[in-house]
């Protein structure tokens, strides 16, 4: 019996050694210590015992083992994993632009006084030439020869402008769009390489100070796109019949340099043909009044004008940034039975702005 009663004993005691001991093993589990995901090595979620006073340790203590339930911190790419090789395709290097370069232009302009049909009909003041309709089959030879892809004319009357418009490829403005008289100052420009984009006309004195329509035309490139302004005029000349015209030059100048004025503000192009009927003075007036360069060259600043030495009265200038070439007076035999004025011409480059590839 007491056998018996001892080894009940015994195993109550094993029994309670084995609930002591589960519950030690809880609490020390418990007690460990965890750091966060990014925070700092060493440091406790706990806080400390306000009798607690620490004690400065000699050497650093190991950084505490991180315990399995530690929430994971953002994954870290490595050197070739997909993730990594994802992050290097998706940023780029930052690109240059590489400018094209601008879009440019040549051409030749030429400006053409074909002496009216009127001037060598019955009672004309040049009754013995050709007549008009024969003169203009030549004009449109001259026009060939130089090339010419857009031409201010003057005393372009109606019969002569009708053979320009079978013998050319030209397309004409005003031509009989607005009466007899003002074909008589009409711009032509080669349909194949040009199309207009706005045709006008400002009204300039001629003689005794009769105010004539005169063409302002827009024509765009129908290879390059750019686009030009173009202008023609015919100031009054002193003539048997017309005298003391120079008032209405001079009105008719300041007038062409307003129109300069206003289409250079639009950054494009300008051009003036015209047979002006004056050399050096008119150069220097018009000059001084707008910043127009003539294809034959002179300038004028610091009022201080040199026109150059060229015989003609007709003109072609430009705007600033307008190139020009190969001026030419043609005087040849052609010339001299077509008209009494030279066919004067020059190569012309105007350029755009430019792109980015």
């Amino acid at each position: 019996m007491r056998r018996r009663l001892s080894e009940v004993v015994t195993g109550i005691a094993f029994l309670a050694l084995l609930v002591v001991g589960v519950l030690y093993v809880r609490s020390s589990s418990s007690d460990s210590v965890t750091v966060p995901i990014g925070g700092p090595a060493g440091s406790s979620s706990a806080a400390p015992s306000p009798s607690a006073s620490p004690t400065p340790s000699p050497t650093p203590s190991p950084a505490p083992t991180r315990s399995s339930s530690a929430t994971p911190g953002p994954r870290r790419p490595v050197i070739g994993d997909p993730l990594s090789s994802a992050l290097a395709t998706s940023v780029k290097p930052p690109t240059t632009s590489t400018p094209l370069p601008p879009p440019a232009l040549d051409f030749t302009l030429a400006t053409f006084n074909v002496l009216g049909a009127s001037h060598t009909a019955s009672g004309g003041t040049k009754a013995g030439r050709p007549s008009g309709r024969v003169r203009a089959r030549w004009a449109a030879q001259l026009i060939a020869r130089h090339r010419a892809d857009v031409v201010g004319f003057q005393e372009l009357q109606g019969s002569q402008l009708a053979v320009l418009q079978r013998s050319t490829n030209l397309e004409f403005y005003p031509g009989f769009s607005l009466g007899r008289l003002s074909s008589e100052n009409s711009i032509g420009w080669r349909r194949d390489l040009w199309e207009a984009v706005q045709r006008r006309t400002v009204e300039i004195p001629y003689f005794n100070g009769g105010l004539r329509a005169m063409p302002v035309v827009l024509l765009r490139s129908r290879q390059t796109g750019l686009e030009a302004w173009f202008t023609n005029f015919h100031n009054p000349a002193e003539t048997g019949r017309f005298h003391h015209q120079q008032r209405f030059r001079t009105r008719a100048t300041a007038i062409e340099a307003r129109v300069a004025d206003t289409l250079i503000a639009t950054k494009l192009p300008v051009f003036i043909t015209g047979d002006m009927n004056e050399r050096a003075a008119y150069f220097c007036r018009l000059t001084s009044r707008t910043p127009m360069i003539a294809a034959r060259g002179g300038s004028n600043t610091g009022g201080r004008c040199q026109a150059g030495r060229s015989r003609a009265i007709d003109w072609i200038l430009g705007s600033p940034g307008v190139r020009f070439s190969d001026y030419t007076e043609d005087r040849s035999h052609l010339v001299d039975i077509t008209t009494d004025h030279p066919v004067v011409s020059a190569r012309v480059r105007i350029t755009g702005t430019a792109a980015v590839r």
